[in-house]
C-alpha cells in the first residue's frame, strides 16, 4: 500500500497521466478533501470509481476541469452560472450545468446534467493540464462513510484499481464542495459545503439586481 503513495514530482507526472489514460484510477488530494478519480472519457474508469467506492450510479461523479473555458466545452452556462463560476473558481464550488457533450461519463448515462468544478488545488491542475482530459471525482471514502484525513487510512487505497496515491502539497479544508443548480430562473443548493447558502443566495440577489437596473439603463 505504501508504494503507491507518492507527491506529484516532474519525473512521475507522466506516469500517473499514462495510468489515467489507461482507464486507471488514482487518489488525489483536492481543496476540500481526498478524491478518488479517472480520466472522465474512459468508461472503464469511472466504471471502477462505482465499483471500488461502492457507490450507486444514481449518485452522478463531479467533473474537474483546469478552465472555465475547458468547463465551457463540457456544458451550458446561463448567465448567473459563469458568473458564479468567474467570481469562485478555482475553489469548492461545484456547478450543476447541462451536458454539453456525451463522451463524458459520470454515471448514469442518462443523465442530462453534471456537476463542474475547478478546485484550487495546484496538483491537480498540473494533472489536468497535462493530460487535456476532464477527471470525474468522488470523495475516496466508501459510499457513506466519513471523510478521512488521512492518506494513508484510507481503503480504497487497498484496491486493485488504485494505482496511485497522490499525498497532499497544500491545505485542505475537509468540507465537501457546495453544489449549485439553477433552474427555471431559480437557484438551488443541492449541498452546502465549503460556501454557505446565504452567500450563495446573496449573490443570486445582486446579480438579479445588476440585470435589472441595467435593463432600466437600457
Amino acid at each position: 500500500m505504501k508504494s503507491k503513495i507518492i507527491k506529484l514530482k516532474p519525473n512521475n507526472i507522466k506516469i500517473i497521466a499514462r495510468s489515467l489514460l489507461a482507464g486507471k484510477t488514482i487518489v488525489i488530494p483536492t481543496d476540500t478533501v481526498y478524491g478518488i478519480a479517472a480520466n472522465a472519457k474512459s468508461l472503464h474508469g469511472v466504471e471502477n470509481i462505482f465499483k471500488i467506492k461502492k457507490r450507486p450510479k444514481k449518485f452522478p461523479l463531479i467533473l474537474l476541469t483546469d478552465s472555465i473555458t475547458e468547463a465551457k466545452k463540457l456544458a451550458i452556462f446561463s448567465p448567473f452560472e459563469e458568473y458564479l463560476a468567474s467570481k469562485y473558481w478555482p475553489g469548492p464550488l461545484t456547478l450543476v450545468l447541462r451536458k454539453k457533450v456525451s463522451n463524458i461519463y459520470n454515471g448514469d448515462k442518462r443523465l442530462s446534467k453534471v456537476g463542474i468544478r475547478i478546485p484550487k488545488n495546484k496538483e491537480v491542475i498540473k494533472i489536468l493540464k497535462y493530460i487535456k482530459r476532464p477527471l470525474a471525482t468522488t470523495s475516496a471514502n466508501i459510499h457513506g462513510e466519513k471523510n478521512i484525513r488521512s492518506l494513508s487510512k484510507l481503503m480504497i487505497i487497498n484496491s486493485f484499481n488504485v494505482a496511485f496515491a497522490i499525498e497532499s502539497e497544500g491545505n485542505m479544508s475537509f468540507k465537501e464542495s457546495t453544489l449549485v443548480e439553477t433552474k427555471n430562473k431559480q437557484v438551488k443548493i443541492i449541498r452546502e459545503g465549503a460556501i454557505s447558502k446565504k452567500l450563495i443566495y446573496r449573490e443570486f440577489e445582486n446579480f438579479n439586481m445588476k440585470i435589472l437596473r441595467h435593463r432600466q439603463r437600457h
